[in-house]
């Protein structure tokens, strides 16, 4: 009687503990669907409208053929496209696909990437995103 009391029990913290927990979402940086032949990390990302994230999203930042990077920068550095305090997370080369991938975890926040090579947040490679608390 005792262990079925706390196989309940368990169960029953279990699944409040998985009702919690929100599904996470994959968001394409720039739009696409995760078709490789799609590079919406690149030129043309400031007409892209960015949308609202939930904590435990999932950006993806994907490019082909073309050399860009993807760091995480703070709100300054965003504005200036300056680097001084950018955490870097993928760095491209001229040829092949690219994918990375962040999880967002900063509730509350707004989270701000950008591409560190020649002009390229200069020429609007860059996106900031609002994380719901």
């Amino acid at each position: 009687m005792a262990c079925q009391k706390s196989l309940i029990l368990l169960l029953a913290a279990l699944i409040l503990l998985v009702g919690g927990v929100e599904a996470q979402k994959m968001v394409w940086v720039g739009g696409g669907n995760g078709n490789r032949w799609i590079s919406p990390w690149g030129y043309g990302l400031q007409n892209w409208k960015a949308p609202k994230l939930l904590p435990n999203d999932v950006l993806v930042f994907q490019w082909v053929n073309e050399l860009h990077s993807v760091h995480k920068v703070d709100a300054a550095d965003y504005t200036a496209c300056t680097f001084l305090n950018a955490k870097p997370l993928a760095r491209g080369r001229y040829y092949g696909f690219y994918t990375v991938k962040v999880r967002v975890k900063d509730i509350g926040k707004t989270i701000y990437f950008s591409s560190n090579v020649g002009d390229d947040c200069n020429n609007g490679i860059k996106a900031a995103f609002t994380v719901a608390s």
